[in-house]
């Protein structure tokens, strides 16, 4: 074939989170491998603004209207226009729209599958899966194993961890003071630290908890919830009930976020349910201890009593605790936080992503005897 393979990115998300940083990343590997890119978003998509950075050819679709009559026709429309190799649907509701109407396309397709939630039967659960695409990559083994439950067989599943460039992580412990000027937090605290949107699946509510038992053994500990979101209001009333109002500090979301990381001592994760947290992987890179549920990948990222701890889904006490053990012992956490780093360098970085999805891609494309 004269023309180069031809990738559509399919994208119904209109915010900007761990998954589009995933995807900007696909994006610039395949644009260096000669792939041809192209991205179908909603309209109002934060990707836009990316894609359109990146040099990609930007198509709409309301794939965030299900019941708008020109949804169907706009996306076969795009299908046509751009004839596409292969079809990458990047978020569970591009595979639901973007495949129905992809069905009786000529392109091969795959989806990532990003987060750990259950899958129920029918339509919106397994059928997607097994019938709307030929291929899913999952981000971590426990979402792997929520599609083997809904029926996929294991051929037609590959783990791809997510990566990030480390660069920008490295070294962000050595500029703390200043962090914390910047932040106004204290420079003789003992700084527990959470970058996530606030929303109940995040579970900071179960971390204020926690910190509220802790909190009078430890006068120096100071809890940052960086992040803006649904449960603000609530947050910053929970921590006034428990007269920490001082001591939990809800700046809303830091800009650059690199100062959260250079702040802390300790970063914690306490969320009911994930994927692979790019936040988690962030604070890896910088070299800090991790206290994570066993949500998702959590516990991929961190090797409980090597590199952190990992705790259940919800345990307060348990939450507590951990916490605890890095407040009384310093040392512990820099130990702690140096396996992490070195855990994330070996699994986790970004030059090893695009090459295991290319990976899928070729072989999808061999096995349909496309551009490839």
């Amino acid at each position: 074939m004269s023309r180069p393979p031809r990738l559509l990115h399919v994208l119904a998300e209109t915010g900007h989170s761990g998954g589009e940083v995933q995807l900007r990343l696909l994006v610039e590997h395949f644009q260096r491998q000669g792939f041809e890119n192209h991205v179908l978003l909603a309209p109002g998509a934060a990707f836009a603004a990316t894609a359109r950075e990146l040099g990609v050819l930007v198509h709409t679709a309301p794939l965030r209207r299900w019941w708008r009559p020109d949804l169907w026709w706009k996306l076969r429309a795009t299908y046509r226009r751009v004839s596409p190799d292969v079809i990458h649907f990047a978020c569970g509701r591009a595979l639901i729209l973007g495949g129905l109407a992809a069905i009786g396309v000529p392109a091969k397709k795959f989806s990532i599958r990003r987060i750990d939630y259950p899958i129920r039967k029918g339509l919106f659960g397994g059928f997607r899966y097994t019938r709307l695409c030929d291929h899913t990559i999952a981000i971590c083994d426990a979402i792997r194993e929520r599609l083997l439950a809904a029926g996929l067989p294991a051929s037609r599943i590959t783990r791809v961890y997510d990566g990030l460039d480390p660069a920008p992580w490295t070294g962000l412990q050595a500029g703390k003071s200043a962090a914390r000027a910047r932040l106004s937090l204290p420079a003789d605290a003992q700084v527990i630290a959470c970058a996530a949107v606030l929303r109940p699946r995040k579970g900071q509510h179960v971390l204020l908890e926690a910190f509220a038992r802790l909190a009078a053994r430890h006068p120096r500990a100071v809890l940052l919830l960086a992040g803006g979101g649904s449960e603000g209001g609530r947050l910053r009333a929970m921590a006034e009930h428990a007269g920490l109002a001082g001591r939990v500090r809800l700046p809303g979301p830091v800009r650059p976020v690199f100062d959260v990381y250079a702040a802390a001592d300790l970063f914690v994760m306490p969320s009911f349910h994930e994927g692979l947290c790019n936040a988690c992987l962030e604070a890896g890179f910088a070299a800090l201890p991790q206290v994570v549920s066993d949500a998702g990948g959590n516990g991929e990222i961190v090797v409980d009593g090597t590199t952190g701890a990992v705790v259940p889904k919800g345990d307060v006490a348990a939450l507590a605790a951990a916490i605890e053990r890095y407040l009384a012992d310093s040392a512990r956490g820099v130990a702690h936080g140096q396996a992490g780093r070195e855990r994330c360098l070996r699994l986790f970085t970004a030059d090893r992503l695009g090459p295991e999805v290319e990976a899928v891609v070729r072989r999808l494309l061999a096995a349909g005897g496309g551009a490839a």
